[in-house]
């Protein structure tokens, strides 16, 4: 069953979303917030799998609470809702850690879509973004079994000579390893690293 929380201010989408979830068998509903706020309590009581997120709330808008989850709760996906074009705030959401992004306006089996992909790991925004996807997980699926082990400590937010002392190497190898890991990767920096092990833990 995959768990999930809305988290977004305006009830009758809420509502609707939840009327469409009640006839699906694999998805429940575990909780509700109106603003980010809201949410980050929810959070210390309910675990989720998947977030539904509004970017326009208020007290704590969409993407300050995407950060948090990010940090606070990496295990547990987030999809943005918004009525705003995904070409306006799509890259900011996944930079930041969504790994999808759906308009208010779709169809709501869209949103079942975007649930279920999230809950695999899987990234669900438009076309474009679907290639970037897949060049992603082709490029990490080629790392060597070494490549893997460090980027997994990296993702978990371990410090070099940590890292260096848990795979025996030294700290000057483990940074030639970071510089490798984003050159395949495609990375700009070790955010961009933490990203994708978060999003594709299947290709690790």
């Amino acid at each position: 069953m995959i768990k999930v929380i809305i988290a977004d201010d305006h009830a009758i989408l809420t509502k609707g979303v939840k009327m469409f979830i009640e006839n699906i068998n694999d998805i429940e509903i575990i909780g509700e917030a109106n603003n980010g706020n809201e949410l980050v309590d929810l959070l210390k009581k309910e675990k989720a799998n998947v977030i539904l997120m509004d970017i326009d709330m208020p007290e704590m808008n969409g993407i300050s609470a995407l950060r948090h989850v990010d940090q606070k709760y990496p295990f547990t996906k987030v999809v943005m809702l918004s009525m705003h074009p995904e070409e306006i705030y799509g890259k900011t959401a996944r930079k930041m850690g969504a790994v999808g992004y759906v308009s208010k306006s779709s169809d709501p089996a869209k949103i079942i879509e975007a649930i279920r992909a999230a809950s695999r790991g899987e990234l669900y925004f438009n076309e474009e973004m679907h290639s970037v996807k897949s060049n992603e997980l082709g490029a990490l699926r080629k790392l060597s079994k070494r490549e893997s082990e460090v980027l997994q400590l990296i993702s978990s937010g371990k410090s070099n000579k940590f890292i260096a002392e848990q795979l025996d190497i030294s700290d000057k190898t483990v940074s030639t390893y970071k510089v490798r890991l984003m050159t395949k990767l495609g990375a700009k920096s070790v955010v961009d690293l933490v990203h994708f092990s978060k999003n594709y833990p299947l290709a690790r």
